[in-house]
């Protein structure tokens, strides 16, 4: 794997249908990165700039016809700048052996046929194992979101005084911030009732600096959340966060591609 996919797989869920939101939460979850995207044409330009990603297709959408989906599959696969990319085929209706055939044999899709008519639970497992089996998470242990200027604040108390910061960099682990002035907190410092406010979203944890680093006349702090502090419902909160900010910026990307 090289060191683009050692960080990580997108993985894209092409035309999803509105059975796939459940499922694409609970991936996002289990710190998959993932996404959707509602133009063939926009994403091969988008594969073509992250060619480790994933996509899988539904080729039950009524964009394109079989014929269509055929080729369209053909030309990720024979593209030079898109050839790396896996894909994976998705349907709601049990296909025919001649359908499986030719994607699974003949044009010999790396991510499978997954027939979504079996429900959330086992198709969740399948994609999962599919996911796993193609190193989707890399050496990553969770997925990370670039917060744009404006969309994460944080509120701490340190010796007595008021501490905010703009957050630059949000997941499930930790986060990364620059506080108002030119504050420096010594590495190792643990900070009591973190206040994190994102999107709307307010949560309240305890964290340690973990590292510094320069940006700037502002130094940059990395906490991360004290091990065991945080429980599956922050956990969940954090990751559906990461989730949203990660599809919004892919989602202006897309849009401009």
């Amino acid at each position: 794997m090289n060191a683009s996919g050692a960080l990580g797989k997108k993985v894209f869920f092409l035309y999803p249908p509105p059975v796939l939101t459940e499922i694409m939460e609970e991936l996002a979850k289990r710190e998959f990165e993932v996404y959707t995207a509602r133009s063939h044409r926009k994403l091969l330009k988008v594969l073509a700039q992250e060619p480790e990603s994933i996509v899988f297709i539904n080729i039950d959408d009524g964009t394109l016809d079989e014929a269509e989906w055929e080729a369209y599959v053909r030309s990720i696969r024979s593209d030079e700048a898109t050839t790396a990319a896996g894909v994976g085929i998705l349907t709601l209706n049990e296909p025919s052996p001649e359908v499986r055939v030719k994607f699974l044999m003949d044009i010999q899709v790396a991510c499978g046929f997954v027939i979504l008519k079996i429900g959330a639970a086992k198709t969740t497992e399948i994609l999962v194992r599919t996911l796993e089996a193609n190193e989707a998470r890399g050496r990553r242990k969770f997925v990370r979101a670039l917060c744009a200027k404006g969309i994460g604040h944080c509120s701490i108390s340190h010796d007595g005084s008021p501490l905010n910061g703009e957050i630059s960099d949000l997941s499930s682990a930790g986060f990364a911030v620059h506080f108002d002035g030119k504050t420096s907190l010594k590495v190792g410092t643990v900070v009591r009732g973190v206040l994190l406010t994102v999107k709307g979203v307010r949560i309240s944890s305890d964290a340690f600096v973990a590292a510094t680093r320069s940006e700037g006349e502002t130094p940059i702090h990395v906490l991360m959340f004290v091990p065991g502090n945080n429980d599956e419902q922050r956990l969940e909160k954090l990751r559906t966060l990461v989730f949203r900010i990660n599809q919004t910026a892919m989602d202006t990307i897309l849009a401009t591609a």
